[in-house]
């Protein structure tokens, strides 16, 4: 794959080379359009040269300030956007405003304002800021909702949600802004050094050349200039490809005593739900009392209302009549029917996002991690993506999930999906295990039956 990149860049490159020779030639004028070689030598004499490094990272300096100033505003300014409608458009103008603005009707301006140092800053801070702020505002507003209520339903603060959900989903937007500005803004900069003449920089060294006539050492600054972009670009793009994730050592080494947990009965409360959709009404007048001295299977086909009750439960529906009781301090995990996995974690990193990392040690939730892994057949699949999975394991994923948790209140809904006769008996009989243990109030949704003998079971019709 990077072969196939590397050769269409060196056939451009030689082609840019080719094609500057050329015009050289038919010219015939050194002094005015220097040769390829004479071009290559005046580069060569200038990296050399004593001012060439300080000029060189004054302008990189002032646009690292710049961007580290635009990034920081555009991802405050698009962070409130995001969860304010208000916001967003008193924001929308400004914005407009600042990127329809020509770059040299504010150098001009800020030629006015500010000290020669102090300008290309300036200059670097309003071109990047409205390319930033669109492309993170853009980036956090197109997160998946069901991975916000994925999150939610497992009790994961606003904090955690933005950097373990919004953020990661951003990335890729973030960091094409990042490119696009990098590349405005450079420019910018450097306009704003020939303009301002600060002591040091790439802008005031062309502006010299210029004022000299010096066009060999105009067009290597240019080089440079160009050079130092692509720089930049290939180093945000590695940072880009970055994946930083943890390896999951051999989960067969690794076993669990399940602790016998207290003979607490939970005890939730429906009273007189009604739910419609489209005015088409789901159920209405539901009374349910549900305890954890029992499973409680919701069967039925698709359409009936079952994903709908246990989202109701979970805190994720609102009911238009009647009411839900839970107490407070029930935790909840859930199984969705639609998986629901962060896409940019691997196997053994969703199901530990799930666990309280602050009530458990970071050994005790590698050691459950591989035991759940090892029974749900998937420890050999621990390091891979959800997209490297198939439907059935990405299931077992997910109820591996919700079952690390060790939740008050666990749903399920439709947890067998995509698992062969073999491996669905395995998993039951692994759940039916859990339940036991930990003995959680569960309420399963499916559509086959499913049995679990040690367990009593009940079934609720809607």
């Amino acid at each position: 794959m990077k072969q196939r990149k590397l050769i269409p860049t060196l056939l451009a490159i030689a082609s840019i080379a080719i094609g500057w020779q050329l015009i050289a030639l038919a010219i015939g004028f050194p002094a005015l359009f220097p040769s390829l070689s004479d071009l290559l030598k005046e580069v060569f004499i200038l990296v050399f040269s004593e001012t060439f490094f300080v000029s060189l990272f004054a302008t990189i300096l002032r646009g690292f300030i710049g961007f580290i100033f635009a990034f920081s505003l555009a991802l405050l300014l698009a962070t409130v956007a995001t969860f304010s409608g208000f916001w967003r458009a008193f924001f929308q103008p400004l914005v407009v405003t600042t990127r329809s603005v020509p770059v040299i009707s504010m150098v001009l301006l800020a030629l006015l304002w500010f000290s020669p140092t102090q300008l290309p800053v300036f200059i670097a801070l309003i071109t990047m800021f409205p390319i930033l702020y669109q492309n993170t505002l853009t980036g956090l507003s197109q997160t998946d909702i069901r991975l916000l209520e994925m999150a939610q339903v497992f009790g994961k603060s606003r904090r955690n949600q933005f950097l373990c959900i919004y953020m990661p989903s951003a990335k890729n937007n973030i960091f094409d802004g990042i490119k696009t500005a990098m590349g405005f803004g450079w420019r910018a900069i450097i306009i704003g050094e020939v303009l301002s003449q600060p002591l040091h920089g790439i802008g005031t060294s062309m502006k010299l050349a210029q004022v000299y006539i010096n066009v060999p050492e105009l067009i290597a600054w240019t080089v440079v200039a160009i050079a130092v972009s692509y720089m930049f670009e290939f180093i945000i793009g590695q940072i880009q490809s970055i994946n930083l994730t943890s390896k999951v050592k051999d989960s067969t080494k690794y076993e669990i005593r399940h602790e016998k947990q207290p003979d607490t009965i939970k005890v939730i409360k429906a009273e007189n739900l009604k739910k419609e959709y489209n005015q088409v009404v789901v159920f209405e007048n539901l009374n349910l009392s549900l305890s954890s001295e029992a499973v409680y299977f919701l069967k039925g086909p698709s359409g009936i209302g079952k994903t709908t009750l246990i989202r109701m439960l979970a805190g994720l529906e609102k009911a238009e009549a009647g009411k839900v009781t839970i107490p407070d301090s029930f935790s909840f995990a859930y199984s969705f029917q639609d998986i629901r996995l962060l896409p940019w974690l691997t196997v053994a990193e969703n199901i530990n996002y799930a666990m309280n990392k602050k009530k458990q040690k970071k050994h005790e939730i590698h050691t459950l991690t591989c035991y759940l892994l090892k029974q749900m057949e998937l420890s050999e699949h621990a390091g891979k993506y959800p997209h490297e999975l198939s439907g059935g394991q990405q299931q077992r994923v997910g109820l591996a999930r919700a079952l690390a948790v060790k939740s008050d209140i666990l749903l399920l809904d439709e947890p067998l999906t995509g698992l062969d006769s073999e491996l669905k008996n395995n998993v039951t009989a692994f759940i039916s295990e859990w339940i036991s243990s930990y003995k959680p109030l569960v309420v399963w949704a499916t559509h086959e039956n499913v049995e679990i003998p040690a367990l009593e079971m009940k079934e609720l019709f809607l």
